[in-house]
């Protein structure tokens, strides 16, 4: 008899899981590069869109080669706003989240920026008319508490450091990152996925380079060592990080993969801490688990 594969899951379990300790790094290597060197925070993000376009245009262009990257069957026509409104909401949220780096902990900034998944949820269930379980009510009251607290309990400001301003940097970049996954949502409706994610790098790198551009910062980081991790910053959480997730996706159920992307801001914690020397005092933990409690409980209301 053929033998038959009895762990069908494994696999792309394993690629959720290494996806999103990959997107994890995304707030350490940014941190590391301004260490490094004088590069500013928006530059760090024009940086990680501007290197990861070579990589991106590739895998597109294979996919049109193949044929697996073909329009949405059916779909209903896109205006030209709603075309280059994902890449500006994508950039608009890179520049509020690179700010926040310099400012507060990996792990504060990864964890607010989570709250995204809240914020789609109401705005489904007001505008779209989407249906929410109870799970997300629960969860929504419980993640707001878990701020609150994780607010008043931040690291101690230090020299250069201002960890309340950046974690409401933090909270404002899942704003918009809530509204560009909204965006996407009217996007696919006609083009596919890695097409709009081509075509969001893009933009997002044109607008972060308008936005370094107006801020002043140095384009270039002032020692080799920082390039390092641009490329490091722009390889694993962009490219690969996204492109395990994306893989994974198709093949897991959705409440499982929900979950299991809850690696991200525990894992950014885990490099804050190993990387960055970023140590967590007790409250912030307990806070960021009673956050972590009631984003997993809201994710799991938005599927039903």
């Amino acid at each position: 008899m053929p033998q038959t594969n009895r762990h069908p899951l494994r696999l792309p379990l394993l690629a959720l899981v290494g996806g999103a300790l990959a997107v994890a790094f995304a707030p350490i290597f940014p941190k590391m590069a301004m260490d490094a060197s004088a590069i500013g925070p928006i530059a760090t993000a024009f940086w990680r869109l501007t290197l990861s376009t070579p990589v991106l245009f590739l895998a597109w262009m294979i996919a049109g080669l193949s044929k697996k990257e073909r329009p949405v069957a059916d779909a209903k026509p896109v205006s030209m706003p709603w075309l280059l409104l994902p890449g500006i909401l994508f950039g608009l949220d890179l520049l509020t989240w690179h700010l926040s780096f310099p400012l507060t902990t990996a792990a504060n900034a990864t964890l607010l920026a989570n709250l995204e998944v809240v914020l789609v949820g109401i705005v489904g269930w007001l505008i779209l008319k989407e249906k929410l379980g109870w799970q997300f009510g629960v969860g929504g009251l419980l993640a707001l508490a878990g701020v609150a607290l994780l607010l008043s309990a931040g690291p101690e400001a230090e020299e250069g450091r201002n960890p309340m301003m950046g974690d409401l940097l933090a909270l404002l970049t899942a704003v918009w990152y809530a509204s560009y996954l909204l965006s996407i949502k009217r996007v696919r409706r006609r083009w596919p996925a890695l097409t709009v994610i081509l075509m969001t790098t893009i933009l997002g790198a044109v607008f972060l380079l308008a936005s370094t551009a107006i801020a002043g910062e140095s384009f270039l980081p002032d020692d080799p060592e920082a390039w390092i991790y641009l490329i490091l910053l722009a390889l694993i959480p962009h490219c690969l990080g996204q492109g395990l997730i994306v893989f994974s996706l198709a093949a897991l159920p959705a409440s499982l993969a929900a979950v299991t992307l809850l690696l991200q801001p525990v894992g950014a914690a885990c490099w804050g801490w190993l990387i960055l020397d970023e140590a967590l005092n007790p409250m912030q933990i307990l806070a960021g688990v009673i956050v972590l409690v009631g984003i997993a409980l809201a994710r799991l209301g938005t599927l039903e």
